[in-house]
């Protein structure tokens, strides 16, 4: 079964858009996806607006592009409205979409908005069940270094780029998630696919049908610059010789196995060695993990498509220090490092705890993970139980709902039951305790892990001990 058939919407175009000059406004602006949506709008030439209900103090990087930004979402942000695009966070019986509908204003989702500014282009779309974020900040920054000047829209920080968009005039760089169908309004010229498994269950049903809609967006590059993949991922490579794509010119697959179209040696700790029928390269990488060494070939593969030059692009991957919450070090004493992650799939967390492993071999792990989404937990329980059990210790908070109303007998009980005496349950309150305001006697990692608020926590248990001196 295709996407199509399952009723996924053609792609979207630049017929779906109010002429330029037309007054756009965009609900959850805040987000990491609205915040480069309305960078880009605003640089075609509408007039942009927004209104979230983050903090005002979030939303200040926008109002400095002099994009009006307002706390909260109200009917009265409509006047003069010509499009309003909602993100997935803003429910369609909201207030002010509901308004905008009754008032005839069309209403669009965030993925068909950007859809339609960059279909017709060079665009890059990066997508799989882990890394497309990292891979797409560090595809931005080889290009960028390959004087190709592209423009990169990712769902994390980076501070290269003071925020989660470049502008740039070349070739468009995008991260293309699949969640609630998203990546099907775009249309890319060249595809990345780093990994495809059982993940947002909840929207699609069944693996088949997260299958096969990730089989219609790599079917769009056929006929363009074709496919990059990770050939060690089983469901990636999968995907690709069921897609027709492994032997034809138009598959290109990346791994440390045999039979990869670019082959992956480990040349020292963080320095990787790529082969391919054309060349040779060796990058030095300041992001640990062997994860990282797969997502940096990606991009440098990517890349290499887009016509930039293989040693250029080394260059820039070489200057890549990571994306915001993406294993990302928020503070280091003597004593104590602690790290803030995004992971919350079981193979993300694995990766991360491995690659903590690999760059601190002798130091106490713990991590303070934070289960994102009853449905998830429910599914992968066990395997989130295995992957904690790479650390010293785990401690698990209670499920972070995110979209999703409560399971019965789904907690994060599930998870610690089978962990042994490594897992048990902790608070907010006692995981600020794990930042100690003494001076340890051994060296330590602590990791905050999860997609929902504990990021707010690490920063909160840095702060107890730095003071104000580190922040968010």
């Amino acid at each position: 079964m295709t996407g199509a058939a399952m009723g996924a919407p053609r792609p979207a175009g630049t017929a779906d858009l109010p002429a330029p000059g037309a007054h756009v406004h965009l609900m959850g602006i805040g987000g990491a996806g609205m915040r480069g949506l309305a960078l880009l709008l605003d640089r075609v030439g509408y007039v942009v607006s927004g209104c979230d209900r983050a903090p005002a103090d979030a939303l200040g990087d926008l109002a400095a592009t002099g994009i009006r930004v307002e706390r909260g979402h109200s009917v009265a942000h409509l006047s003069g409205v010509d499009l309003l695009v909602r993100s997935s966070a803003v429910p369609e019986d909201e207030p002010e979409v509901v308004g905008a509908k009754v008032a005839g204003i069309p209403v669009m989702r965030r993925a068909r908005a950007l859809g339609a500014t960059l279909n017709g282009q060079a665009m890059v779309g990066v997508a799989g069940t882990h890394g497309k974020t990292t891979i797409t900040a560090m595809t931005g920054h080889a290009a960028a270094a390959a004087g190709l000047d592209p423009l990169v829209l990712v769902g994390g920080r980076v501070d290269a780029w003071k925020g989660f968009t470049r502008l740039g005039d070349g070739p468009a760089i995008v991260e293309a998630d699949e969640f609630d169908r998203s990546f099907l309004e775009l249309h890319p010229t060249l595809a990345v696919i780093s990994s495809l498994e059982p993940e947002h269950l909840d929207t699609y049903g069944d693996w088949e049908h997260l299958r096969s809609a990730f089989a219609e967006f790599a079917g769009r590059t056929r006929h363009a610059e074709g496919l990059i993949y990770c050939h060690d991922d089983e469901g990636a490579r999968a995907l690709a010789e069921a897609s027709g794509f492994s032997g034809t010119g138009r598959g290109f697959g990346y791994g440390f196995g045999d039979g990869a179209w670019c082959r992956l040696e480990e040349a020292g700790p963080r320095t990787l060695r790529l082969a391919w029928p054309d060349g040779m390269v060796d990058l030095e990488l300041r992001v640990p993990g062997r994860h990282n060494q797969l997502n940096a070939a990606a991009a440098f593969l990517a890349t290499l498509r887009l016509g930039g030059d293989p040693r250029a692009a080394a260059r820039g991957l070489r200057e890549f220090r990571g994306v915001a919450r993406r294993l990302e070090m928020i503070a280091a004493w003597p004593d104590l490092t602690v790290f803030d992650d995004y992971a919350h799939h079981p193979t993300e967390v694995a990766a991360s705890l491995d690659a903590l492993r690999e760059a601190y071999p002798d130091a106490r792990l713990t991590v303070v993970f934070q289960p994102h989404l009853f449905t998830r937990t429910r599914d992968f329980a066990d395997a989130f139980t295995r992957a904690l059990t790479t650390a010293d210790e785990a401690r698990v908070l209670p499920i972070y709902p995110a979209r999703e109303a409560p399971l019965p007998g789904v907690t994060s009980e599930l998870i610690i039951g089978g962990a042994g005496a490594t897992a048990a349950p902790i608070d907010r309150k006692d995981a600020l305790e794990l930042v100690p305001a003494e001076v340890g006697a051994e060296e330590a990692v602590l990791v905050f892990m999860g997609a929902g608020d504990v990021t707010d926590l690490a920063h909160a248990a840095v702060q107890r001990r730095a003071g104000d001196a580190v922040g968010t």
